[in-house]
């Protein structure tokens, strides 16, 4: 499956590829010119960047569609590059994003390239870590769909993200079926103490055999 089909599995309108493949090609240039200096993309992740990057930010799409259904505020915790906020926002122009990244070079790096890929109306960056944020009012509680890839182990990503999550929203955490079957005892106990409930996705194939992903999804009462 190339990566146009695995857009339109996603649900997402096949005459709206045109430009977010625009979109996804030059985000792909300001991270291959940036990220030396910023330390953008850690190693083992290089590679074909549609595939490794943009099919896989889009899986959320094919495991729980429901979620990105009207305007809404979508948060993503530890962004790094951007991944998977930026591709979330390219495809979903009913999103605003707040991405989340305490490291300041990765940071302006997502603040710029939103702004080049005309997201920047849509897109605030937020140099902080997600624990502190989930203790200030203007974040507590705010947001209906918290995403966080590739940032640590599913517990210890509950716990920083619990705080920002609203009422009857979610967090949903972007791992493996190894990872999970790993990760997935101390995920359920941590989940457990703040009465939060866990759902898995089916195993989503991204294209060209380019590996699986699975994802938990973190439901807040």
């Amino acid at each position: 499956m190339a990566l146009d089909a695995f857009w339109s599995s996603c649900g997402l309108p096949a005459d709206a590829w045109p430009a977010a493949k625009d979109a996804y090609e030059r985000y792909e240039r300001l991270i291959d010119v940036h990220n030396a200096a910023a330390r953008l993309m850690g190693p083992g992740t290089e590679g074909d960047f549609s595939l490794k990057h943009v099919a896989d930010c889009l899986a959320v799409l094919r495991a729980w569609p429901d979620l990105f259904a009207g305007d809404m505020e979508l948060a993503d915790v530890g962004c790094g590059a951007g991944l998977p906020g930026i591709v979330l926002a390219v495809a979903l122009p009913q999103v605003r994003l707040t991405a989340i990244e305490s490291n300041r070079r990765k940071a302006d790096f997502v603040r710029d390239a939103a702004d080049a890929l005309g997201l920047g109306d849509r897109v605030q960056v937020v140099a902080r870590r997600s624990r502190e944020l989930g203790y200030q009012d203007a974040y507590r509680g705010r947001f209906p769909v918290v995403t966080a890839r590739a940032v640590g182990r599913a517990e210890k990503v509950i716990r920083d993200t619990r705080l920002l999550i609203a009422p009857g929203g979610s967090a949903i955490l972007y791992k493996t079926p190894a990872a999970i079957a790993e990760e997935w005892p101390l995920a359920a106990r941590e989940a457990g103490k703040h009465k939060l409930a866990l759902d898995l996705s089916d195993v989503v194939a991204l294209p060209t055999d380019a590996g699986t992903r699975q994802l938990v999804r973190v439901r807040a009462p």
